[in-house]
């Protein structure tokens, strides 16, 4: 009898070791930058063809949102046509207000520009507003109080009068302190002769004590007799 023979079956057999994972190197990625804010500078004039009313001191009014388009589109347009047109961004009216013994209305706006190396100067603004607006009267339509132009609070006008105010002459100086001094003194001297009148007249009504009770001058009979 012949003996059954198995097949062999070879197997192979394969080692396999898992090493750790090391993560990646990330790429670099480049981080956006954000652009700085823009830069801005205030704008006030007055307006003296805009007869003022209480409503324009209102925004939902809508006489105050026709004014603030109008005005806001003629200093775009303006400032858009200047020197710094490469970096203009826009205007904004921010508010309506009254100008003392007068019916004109006064403009309170805020204008943006680009950020640069160096911030504007406001006196070169004002110059070019005021080239550009005909020696600062007139905003295309409406027309302009000159002495009324401020930017950033700047106007060679009121510097000027701040000016010759506070520069006072060294006499007149000396004059106010001289002026000062005998207000002092005078002032002194009232003083003095208040106090020697008011002894003056209660040694007139002293009261002499007496054994037998009080003898007061001014009360004496005979002496008004």
């Amino acid at each position: 009898m012949t003996p059954f023979l198995k097949p062999f079956r070879h197997r192979t057999f394969f080692s396999l070791s898992v090493l750790e994972a090391k993560p990646s190197t990330p790429l670099p990625t480049e981080v956006p930058t954000r652009s700085s804010s823009s830069q801005n500078f205030q704008l006030n004039f007055t307006v003296t063809n805009l007869f003022y009313t209480q409503d324009m001191a209102q925004p939902g009014t809508a006489r105050h949102q026709r004014n603030k388009r109008s005005l806001e589109n003629a200093l775009n347009q303006l400032f858009r046509n200047s020197s710094i047109k490469g970096y203009f961004s826009d205007c904004q009216v921010l508010a309506f207000r009254s100008v003392p013994h007068s019916n004109h209305t006064g403009v309170d706006s805020l204008c943006h520009y680009s950020p640069l190396t160096r911030r504007v100067d406001r006196m070169a603004i004002y110059e070019e507003f005021l080239r550009l607006t005909q020696n600062g009267t007139r905003l295309l339509n409406f027309t302009l109080d000159r002495n009324s132009v401020l930017v950033d609070g700047y106007s060679p006008i009121i510097n000027d009068v701040m000016t010759r105010t506070s520069a006072l002459p060294f006499w007149a100086i000396i004059l106010i302190c001289l002026a000062g001094l005998l207000g002092l003194i005078t002032c002194l001297i009232c003083c003095y002769l208040v106090t020697m009148r008011r002894r003056k007249k209660e040694g007139n009504y002293e009261v002499h004590h007496r054994p037998l009770g009080y003898y007061v001058p001014h009360l004496d009979q005979r002496k008004l007799q």
